[in-house]
């Protein structure tokens, strides 16, 4: 016991040199990666920047972060600093550092009041954590985190929760019932990561990913519950090549709010897999091209055992699909991104979830299995010549019953959430964003429209991505058109202003407001205050 508590001593003591970052992840989080796009999307850096999160190792090949001004990188001991102020702006809490290993070891929390003028009451979060992440020598990394959370939400965001179609905190998994509306939930992430050469990197773990340039993904995004995974890396020459193995889990199965039931009952949770493979090459130091593909099976004759057919690691699945009379849910897609100079990206995503030439050709008869999807977005860093002031722009177009299945169960979903954009499907939406950094301060304006049709009349009309895509009757075979069924407008703007106080794992002071307008036959506004410090590493999407 004695020396453990020499060895705390002295790691609180230890001189803090720059993070040996080797294997490890940059965190997921939309603040921290445009500070890094900024240098990485140059026009000299030969640097992949659609497949998150980046491994800290390819950015240390690619820019010099000593010398690019990215607030979040580790900021050396300045002599003289007393141990509290060192600990307080600038340093991990715990670190252990010697030739050979690095180990960190940080609180997470967040702390947040607010008010919600709609429903008239006060909202907060709660919520406490822990990380443990580290280096073993050059090629091993590994990474642990934790959050518990208790938290009362504004009045639109507790009805989604409470709705027994969704019975979960967006992105954050399943809730337990507080008293006066509140909820308490958890979850926990983590990963190892190992470089078996300089070509190939491995990593096995729980935790989200994101495939794309823009705030939406049409591929994969981080809007569902975490998942098991393991990523295979491939960099050669000037392409990137990804394969993604993941175990997801369907929850329609559950009545909520019942406990989790025993396995023997028949309603525990249904396993399905998603394989994914993304293709990313540099054309040129203007041009990146993408190729993505996707197959979600969940093989219930046989257990929900995993198919080794979609073990094949290379680009294309339909053959396979063909060759064994596959059911199961393949998407394919392709990526283009431009860089008009060191400063101005175009990026683009087109995703395919069906696909016939005769009725892509009468495309205007708009046949039911014609389901596609278009983002196209613009990002400007150093707005008018201006350091940190940047500007983002994006229009994402889904098509009704996209991501759906004649199979539910193998909807491109995840424990209740769609795999891609929020909104699911039969859907177009605008996302803008001016912010603008100047030293650790932070103001950014968001705003957000979008337009979309529900189901009515007992009619599934293909914003669902849960239920299956066959039409309930011939009538609705041909003429589906993008926001069909009843009629929604979703307006969302909302303004933060945050101060950086400890970089190292992304402390913040913060205040916002959000207004938000939901208009179909009824009209709701709702504006939400909000106030509070946190540790800011994950993305959180109540925007919808």
């Amino acid at each position: 016991m004695h020396k453990v508590l020499f060895l705390l001593i002295i790691s609180l003591s230890l001189p803090a040199h720059k993070l040996f970052s080797q294997q490890l992840n940059l965190p997921l989080n939309r603040d921290i990666y445009q500070e890094y796009d900024a240098s990485l999307n140059k026009l000299d850096v030969n640097f992949h920047t659609s497949f998150k999160p980046y491994n800290m190792s390819d950015i240390d090949k690619a820019i010099n972060t000593d010398s690019a001004d990215i607030c979040y990188v580790p900021q050396k001991r300045v002599a003289g600093d007393s141990w509290g102020k060192r600990k307080l702006l600038y340093e991990h809490f715990i670190s252990i550092d010697s030739a050979d290993y690095q180990i960190h070891l940080d609180p997470v929390f967040d702390f947040e009041g607010g008010i919600d003028d709609a429903a008239s009451k006060s909202t907060h979060v709660n919520t406490k954590g822990i990380i443990f992440e580290g280096n073993i020598e050059k090629n091993f990394s590994f990474h642990a985190d934790y959050y518990e959370t208790q938290a009362v939400f504004p009045a639109y965001l507790t009805q989604y929760v409470n709705n027994p179609a969704n019975t979960i905190v967006p992105g954050q998994g399943r809730v337990k019932i507080l008293n006066q509306g509140g909820f308490d939930y958890a979850i926990a992430s983590g990963y190892v990561s190992y470089k078996a050469s300089k070509y190939f990197n491995f990593q096995l773990g729980t935790d989200k990913n994101f495939i794309g340039e823009g705030y939406r993904s049409l591929f994969l995004s981080d809007n569902a519950f975490n998942y098991p995974y393991l990523k295979i890396t491939t960099n050669l020459w000037k392409f990137q090549y990804t394969n993604l193995y993941c175990s997801m889990e369907d929850i329609g199965r559950i009545n909520y709010p019942t406990s989790q039931p025993s396995e023997g009952s028949g309603q525990y949770f249904t396993r399905k897999y998603a394989t994914i493979h993304y293709l990313s090459w540099n054309v040129s130091k203007r041009v990146n091209i993408g190729a993505f593909e996707t197959i979600i099976f969940s093989d219930t004759i046989n257990n929900n055992s995993f198919r080794i057919d979609y073990l094949n690691p290379i680009i294309f699945y339909r053959p396979v699909e063909f060759s064994i009379g596959s059911p199961n849910n393949a998407l394919i897609g392709g990526a283009f991104n431009f860089k008009f100079n060191d400063n101005i990206k175009f990026y683009s995503q087109v995703i395919i979830d069906e696909f016939e030439i005769k009725e892509v050709r009468n495309y205007s008869k708009g046949w039911f299995g014609n389901k596609q999807g278009i983002q196209a977005g613009i990002k400007w860093n150093d707005l008018f010549g201006v350091s940190k002031l940047r500007f983002q722009t994006e229009w994402n177009w889904v098509r009704p019953y996209t991501y759906s299945h004649e199979t539910a169960l193998q909807s491109y979903s995840h424990y209740g959430q769609a795999l891609a954009d929020p909104l699911g499907a039969n859907f177009y939406e605008s996302i803008s964003f001016f912010s603008y950094r100047t030293g650790r301060f932070f103001f950014e304006f968001k705003f957000n429209y979008a337009a979309f049709g529900t189901d009515s009349g007992g009619t599934d009309f293909g914003q669902n991505i849960f239920e299956s895509y066959i039409p309930p009757s011939q009538t609705h075979t041909y003429f589906n058109y993008t926001t069909q069924g009843l009629f929604n407008t979703l307006t969302y703007k909302d303004f933060r202003v945050s101060y950086l106080i400890n970089p190292a794992y992304n402390v913040n002071i913060e205040l916002g407001v959000s207004l938000r307008s939901l208009v179909n036959n009824i009209t709701s506004n709702t504006t939400i205050l909000t106030f509070g410090i946190k540790t800011s590493l994950t993305n959180h999407y109540y925007d919808f």
